[in-house]
């Protein structure tokens, strides 16, 4: 995950912190739970259409959620002096 080093690198280039990219990425993750719960709990009748569409959001969003907490776990796991070189 070389990407993730490097926009991390470039966000603490940009007096981002370690703490600052995790609480943006747990926003994600309560953004994307809570229309993944919306979209779970409404139960209406939308037609075999709009049900498909509804079954890909769901999925999307489930992608994402995994997506985002390995992001998660992986940048809790770098110690913070492999992010910022201290001087």
């Amino acid at each position: 995950m070389e990407w993730v080093d490097a926009l991390l690198k470039r966000s603490c280039d940009k007096t981002l912190t370690k703490g600052e990219v995790l609480h943006s990425l747990f926003h994600m993750i309560e953004i994307n739970e809570n229309t993944l719960n919306h979209i779970q709990s409404d139960k209406r009748n939308f037609g075999p259409e709009l049900e498909e569409l509804k079954q890909t959001e769901i999925n999307d969003l489930d992608f994402h959620l995994k997506y985002y907490r390995s992001l998660v776990n992986y940048i809790s796991l770098i110690p913070e002096n492999k992010i910022i070189k201290q001087e």
